[in-house]
């Protein structure tokens, strides 16, 4: 009965009006594709030209599929976001932005889901932000493809977090996608692993075709796992989701990461026991604790091996600070954040305050750190039965790998986590029954909760 019921609604689902004029251009641009290239490659034995029309006859595919139900497109959209290894051959775009960025044009141009207000300080963040990057470009006279390409992620940073925060786009649909792109992402890098193959030189460490690095693998797993695992009911299969995420994110052997997750515990612990001052006094300290560990201690176990990694490490940050100085004010450029280090060796920055700092100057910075500390304030200033902790958690993470990590802050995990944020604190009951089981137990009544 319920497949049957299934099927209906499925036959009952009515594309927007965008898709009825954008379908059939995009089914002939497919089509034309597939012809041209398929034909080019028979004739000439070219196997890029064959890749090309299988790609697009994929594509043609998927169309069919988004037009019929656009959560599809939401849902590999952001089940691909952890994928920060795949790229276009040829071009260097990355997939995961590619698709974040038709899924967020599509959110913007459909009509069926009411949009929310917005504050006005993340729209205002997000112009300043802008704003410094294009002035930094402009500046320095770096209007190159580098630049461009720069201030192109940061414009998709900046639209997704506040698509998502004016809930444009299904919470429900975002967390499944990343679960499975995480389920996908991880379970290559553990193949990867038992079969000694290391396509990023990281012997030994989670790596695989989609994480790329194990550094960024590490912060996909804890940010989206944060953010993702509300939506699986309290009890064994929580329990059993955490667990599963737990064993790639401890094979990627992240310093930093490990640092967050510790921090993040302890935010669990104080969270909803101590009042939000306490509880940011008690991260804060905690975080000066860690923060005065000697370094010697860091290289316990199977961190013992990683001496001349430190030492490079300390030798971008020594460069690092000089290039931020440089461009405290006005910025280096979008896309600068690289330091030569040992006059031969070019390296991304292992600081992600610096490197906003250098990319466009402290007015970049402090529009992203300010946007980031603002609206977690906002979130735990809701009441103790409406707070979301996996919420605040995503955003210390953020915030604590930033330091030791050079693509934390301007990354989209970190956009998402900031409209997830804007997004509960205006709807904090959407999804309760998954995520505060307390309301449940308590009956709380549902006109007691709007805001």
């Amino acid at each position: 009965m319920r497949i049957k019921q299934r099927l209906q609604a499925a036959r009952s689902l009515q594309p927007s009006r965008f898709w009825h004029w954008a379908t059939p251009i995009l089914w002939a641009t497919a089509v034309l594709v597939v012809g041209v290239s398929a034909a080019y490659g028979s004739a000439t034995n070219s196997a890029t030209a064959l890749v090309l029309a299988a790609a697009a006859a994929g594509g043609a595919i998927l169309l069919t599929l988004f037009a019929l139900n656009v959560n599809l497109l939401y849902g590999v959209a952001f089940a691909a976001l952890p994928m920060s290894a795949l790229a276009i051959p040829g071009v260097g775009l990355p997939v995961n932005e590619l698709l974040l960025a038709v899924a967020l044009v599509v959110a913007l141009i459909r009509n069926d889901r009411e949009r929310e207000p917005l504050p006005n300080f993340p729209k205002l963040m997000a112009l300043i932000l802008l704003a410094a990057m294009a002035f930094s470009a402009a500046f320095n006279q770096s209007l190159d493809l580098t630049s461009l390409k720069r201030i192109g992620h940061l414009a998709l940073y900046c639209g997704l977090y506040l698509a998502i925060g004016a809930g444009l786009i299904p919470r429900r649909v975002m967390q499944k996608g990343m679960l499975i792109g995480l389920g996908i992402a991880s379970t290559s890098g553990i193949i990867f692993l038992i079969a000694g193959i290391s396509p990023s030189g990281y012997q030994g460490r989670l790596t695989g075709m989609f994480f790329g690095d194990p550094n960024p693998a590490a912060m996909a797993i804890l940010v989206l796992g944060f953010l993702s695992i509300e939506i699986i009911r309290v009890g064994k299969r929580r329990n059993f989701a955490i667990a599963l995420l737990a064993i790639p994110f401890l094979l990627t052997q992240s310093r930093s990461s490990l640092v967050a997750v510790g921090l993040c515990f302890v935010w669990w612990f104080v969270a909803r026991r101590l009042r939000p001052t306490a509880g940011i006094a008690v991260i804060g300290g905690s975080a000066a604790v860690v923060s005065l560990i000697p370094t010697t201690v860091q290289g316990i176990g199977v961190f013992g091996s990683r001496s001349g990694s430190d030492l490079l490490r300390a030798a971008i940050l020594s460069e690092s600070i000089k290039s931020a100085i440089h461009g405290f004010w006005y910025g280096n450029g979008p896309g600068s954040a690289k330091v030569e280090v040992y006059g031969i060796y070019n390296f991304y920055f292992h600081n992600s305050y610096f490197a906003v700092i250098a990319e466009g100057g402290i007015v970049a910075a402090v529009a992203v750190v300010g946007l980031m500390l603002f609206e977690f304030i906002r979130l735990i200033a809701l009441p103790v039965v409406l707070r979301n902790t996996w919420i605040e958690m995503s955003l210390i993470a953020i915030a604590t790998s930033a330091f030791h990590l050079g693509e934390v802050l301007l990354n989209l995990p970190a956009a998402v986590a900031i409209g997830f944020c804007i997004d509960w604190i205006a709807r904090p009951t959407t999804g309760q029954s998954l995520a505060q089981p307390v309301l449940r137990r308590r009956h709380v009544p549902q006109s007691t909760l709007v805001r």
